[in-house]
């Protein structure tokens, strides 16, 4: 049976304060110090926020994926694995994120927080903003195909 993640919904804006530290939406919040693992998109457009299960459930899906070969796997989880950092959030739900993915994906003051199953991502509003633009017809396209 596949594991069931939970689906984190919504669009939020919050700021980063002079620690990197990031406020999560009370609703996404788990029990007060659970894990979360943080991770670069491979393309380092956004950071990815992971339950620890959503990130078990991809390292799985390289390592049985028939496709790859031995030298891919061993590659890809050396990378995703050497990017990841874990967080628990302080008691009033903030994240720290550290330098290096701020850096990395041009996160600064404001940012978007943007649901998913099982994870958020963490933008900046100019990138979300700009890839709100370049889904929409896709979105649009599939919403019709389902009878949305």
């Amino acid at each position: 049976m596949d594991l069931v993640l939970p689906n984190l919904f919504g669009d939020f804006r919050h700021s980063l304060d002079e620690k990197n530290r990031l406020t999560i939406p009370s609703r996404w919040r788990r029990a007060e110090g659970e894990e979360w693992v943080i991770v670069p998109e491979p393309a380092r457009q956004f950071l990815m926020v992971m339950f620890p299960e959503e990130f078990a459930r991809v390292t799985t899906a390289v390592e049985s994926n028939p496709n790859l070969v031995p030298e891919q796997r061993r590659a890809f989880l050396r990378q995703l694995h050497a990017q990841a950092q874990h967080g628990v959030p302080d008691k009033q739900g903030r994240l720290v994120l550290s330098e290096q993915h701020c850096r990395d994906t041009g996160l600064k003051g404001e940012v978007a927080l943007v649901g998913g199953r099982g994870r958020f991502e963490i933008w900046s509003p100019a990138k979300w903003k700009r890839s709100q633009e370049e889904e929409n017809a896709t979105f649009q396209h599939v919403a019709k195909l389902i009878g949305l």
